[in-house]
């Protein structure tokens, strides 16, 4: 048997998608590091309301996870869930910089954030329909690395503009030109989607939903409950931006600049370690990988808890970034792993719909504590609750070999 080199499994349609959600994150990332800035200065918002923005954007994407992977499994087809889900998200962020006020970006949000949920599900169900069984790992790792470097290019592009724009313009009309030239990466996107081949494969009954839920595997059921946990622990991320203006104090725009770099070196850490991560988890086993990331984030809170100076905010955004490089590609590996072949979108979406469930209570409670308390009461919860979860992650017996994969799997690009 010739040798594997380190192009098996990424098929077409893994590269395809890295180059979708690369320029999806390229889009969303330059607004993410100014967001609680813009929401904060522009539109009447405090840190309170930003949680609840987030944390309830958050909440409607897992809830909608859950529909749109039955619907993909249901009716056989889950590339036109993907194409509406992207194409929703890229229409909503040419209306973000004309919202006059936070509630009306709330409503922007919401539906930008339905788009997400539509579509996420569906294209990791594709993911795994498109890739062998004993390198899915490496292509949810691909996936996320791609991911992440647009994340990296996004706040990069950010400071760029930001520079240029605010000697010339206000500090709100900066904010909303950047939201606006953000949307153009979303759009190119958009063509790319049309080079996915989809797998044939048949449609299930649609009367069986409730069936296809009690056919997930009890240990799969205690896996998806733990990374619910770990999720509650895992606050937006506008929080760790507002904690750099514990830092910079004096002065709004050097604070967001500091905040956006600090961004770009949290995905830069998160792009590196997601690759090797899903490698590592095909080889290793699942579990460990996760664990490493669990722990990472409580540190990270511990650090970001105990002082808010410059060096700690430096190492607390790495910990943050290798967090994500081991957990996120892993755990959604994992889901695919156990998951029913006849029902795998269904599974990843109630997986996506359970850790995503408790972030609006997240966003909440982050942003409560750090209202009526102080900023690293935030931190503390985070690095308490991620504890617990690493704790009941250490007594979860996983099972001793994966399931079979559904579909056979595109030939390798």
């Amino acid at each position: 048997m010739a040798a594997r080199t380190w192009r098996y499994g990424l098929t077409t349609n893994i590269v395809v998608f890295g180059v979708v959600s690369l320029l999806t994150d390229f889009s969303s990332e330059m607004i993410v590091p100014i967001l609680p800035f813009y929401l904060i200065a522009s539109l009447g918002a405090d840190a309170l309301i930003v949680g609840f923005i987030e944390g309830t954007a958050d909440a409607v994407v897992a809830f909608m996870k859950v529909v749109s992977g039955r619907w993909s499994d249901v009716r056989g087809s889950r590339k036109r869930f993907v194409e509406v889900g992207y194409g929703l998200s890229t229409v909503m962020k040419l209306l973000f910089p004309f919202a006059l006020s936070w509630p009306q970006f709330f409503g922007l949000r919401m539906v930008e954030r339905l788009g997400k949920g539509v579509r996420d599900a569906p294209r990791d169900a594709l993911l795994t329909e498109s890739t062998p069984l004993e390198t899915r790992g490496k292509a949810f790792g691909f996936h996320r690395s791609m991911d992440t470097a647009g994340a990296i290019i996004g706040p990069i592009v950010t400071l760029v503009l930001l520079a240029w724009l605010l000697p010339l313009s206000t500090e709100v009309s900066t904010y909303q030109m950047i939201i606006l030239i953000a949307a153009l990466p979303a759009a190119v996107s958009l063509v790319c989607i049309a080079f996915i081949r989809e797998p044939a494969r048949a449609a299930v009954s649609g009367s069986h939903f409730r069936a296809s839920l009690r056919a997930v595997p009890r240990s799969l059921v205690l896996f998806i409950g733990i990374a619910t946990v770990f999720s509650f622990a895992d606050f937006p991320v506008a929080f760790l931006l507002l904690r750099v203006t514990d830092v910079v104090v004096s002065d709004i725009g050097q604070a967001s600049v500091i905040a956006i770099l600090l961004y770009v070196l949290f995905n830069i850490v998160y792009a590196i370690h997601a690759f090797p991560a899903g490698v590592l988890s095909d080889r290793v086993g699942r579990k460990p990988v996760i664990l490493v990331g669990y722990v990472a984030f409580m540190v990270m809170g511990i650090l970001l808890a105990a002082t808010p100076h410059l060096l700690t905010l430096v190492l607390g955004f790495i910990l943050y970034g290798l967090s994500y490089g081991m957990a996120e590609g892993t755990q959604r590996a994992l889901v695919a792993d156990l998951a029913p072949p006849e029902a795998k979108a269904t599974v990843l979406g109630a997986y996506h719909t359970c850790v995503g469930s408790v972030k609006l209570a997240s966003g909440i409670v982050a942003g409560l504590l750090w209202v009526v308390f102080l900023p690293a009461a935030t931190f503390w919860f985070g690095a308490a609750t991620a504890a617990v979860a690493a704790g009941l992650l250490i007594l979860w017996k996983a099972p001793a070999t994966p399931s079979a994969s559904g579909p056979a799997p595109l030939p390798p690009a």
